[in-house]
């Protein structure tokens, strides 16, 4: 038997198993059953496209769809010296950015969340563009605002 899995840094979130050991009796799988009861599928169709972005082709740079204008472009291509200088200012997404929620939420929940936006922005450029490379990161350093996932092209 072999097991795959292309979402190895995943984790079930400790809340979660929490959650799972509270509920009697215990699911032997507390992540799908939290989905069961707390998920409503529209939930599940916008994360579903915040993983799978759609991308933008524009002078040989890849870029977020959602995140991509003209105006934005031609502002960063002119202060910067690369195409993927601007495709890594353009495509990078603080994960703090995506929730505003008043509770406590652990650092490990938001790199974790970091960590599946990576993998799957990594199947989501290789689907897309075969034929090109492309580094797909996380950082979670000092001067970020928490962590931060982003791609640009491998141009050599």
């Amino acid at each position: 038997m072999k097991t795959v899995d292309i979402l190895a840094d995943w984790e079930e979130p400790e809340s979660i198993k929490l959650w799972g050991n509270e509920v009697s009796p215990p699911p032997t799988m507390p992540w799908i059953d939290y989905i069961n009861y707390y998920v409503h599928p529209d939930v599940v169709s916008v994360v579903g496209r915040l993983l799978i972005p759609a991308f933008t082709e524009h002078e040989g740079g890849v870029f977020l769809r959602d995140h991509f204008t003209l105006s934005g472009y031609s502002r960063w291509k002119s202060k910067l010296s690369t195409m993927s200088e601007v495709e890594k200012i353009i495509n990078h997404q603080h994960v703090y950015d995506l929730f505003s929620i008043n509770e406590k939420i652990s650092e490990q929940s938001f790199n974790c969340v970091a960590n599946v936006m990576c993998d799957a922005l990594k199947i989501s450029l290789s689907c897309s563009f075969p034929d090109k490379k492309f580094h797909v990161y996380t950082s979670n350093l000092d001067i970020d605002y928490g962590p931060v996932v982003g791609f640009y092209s491998d141009n050599q």
